[in-house]
């Protein structure tokens, strides 16, 4: 445990977590009920935790924390309660107004399930707001074209002690995929965020621009023609995955909002 002044170190990068915090805060009051999902040793939590002080809230009566590890969470004056790898958030429906996980997701073995948990405990017009490691940008591309493994998700390990690791990454899913999930959960209104641009997936992003737009437009071209209705449900997923901001972000920071 640490104190309330000591800075809390966070796994994900500060770009991150800036983005992160900016989304969370421009959604919520000081009346609002928060959960840190794999809230890690608190980094969030601390800074939501000030953000509350600030509004004349008391943190542990708007922040709630859980982790599947929670003994090494070091943020005072809030409990963080223990969770599985089931993605089972243990808390009544309609609970909070916001839920969010950092770089939880591709730890974890059913993300489609979290989506539904998610959905069933946040209160109507309540968001979701996650992030993992984008599988999309230009340099994660070219890797699996090489490799056969996207960049951050490498050849997964079994073992419990690198469940934390970059080697326990073990659920590579992009963008289109979570928007999916989203959908049949429930959501709404879903968003792509960047973060930090990565400089290398930028450069060749900028050097493939051409072969990539005309890649995307015969992909939509085909697809429309294989399967209007499939088209029209995706198109603007489709245009997504090849947008500047999707091929040169480090991560996938997704936004969802329950009706």
């Amino acid at each position: 445990m640490t104190t309330s002044d000591s800075e809390i170190p966070s796994a994900s990068h500060r770009i991150t977590n800036a983005v992160i915090f900016r989304l969370i805060t421009d959604r919520i009051t000081a009346r609002s009920r928060v959960l840190d999902f794999g809230a890690g040793r608190g980094h969030m939590c601390q800074r939501l935790g000030r953000f509350f002080r600030e509004q004349g809230e008391d943190p542990a009566a708007r922040l709630v924390a859980c982790e599947v590890v929670p003994e090494i969470f070091q943020y005072p004056g809030i409990e963080c309660h223990r969770i599985g790898i089931d993605s089972v958030i243990p808390f009544p429906e309609t609970s909070f107004d916001l839920i969010y996980a950092i770089e939880v997701l591709e730890h974890t073995p059913r993300p489609y399930d979290f989506f539904k948990q998610a959905f069933a405990k946040l209160k109507p017009g309540g968001h979701l707001i996650f992030s993992v490691p984008n599988a999309l940008h230009f340099q994660s591309r070219l890797s699996f074209l090489l490799t056969g493994f996207a960049e951050m998700f490498g050849p997964p390990s079994t073992l419990d002690r690198n469940a934390g690791r970059i080697c326990g990454h073990i659920m590579p899913l992009s963008y289109p995929h979570f928007v999916t999930g989203l959908r049949r959960a429930g959501f709404a209104d879903v968003r792509f965020f960047k973060d930090r641009t990565k400089r290398g997936a930028a450069f060749l992003a900028i050097l493939c621009f051409p072969l990539l737009r005309l890649a995307s437009w015969r992909y939509d071209r085909a697809l429309r023609n294989y399967d209007a209705g499939v088209w029209d449900e995706n198109a603007a997923v489709v245009a997504e995955v090849n947008r500047f901001p999707m091929l040169t972000s480090r991560s996938c920071i997704v936004v969802a909002r329950k009706p």
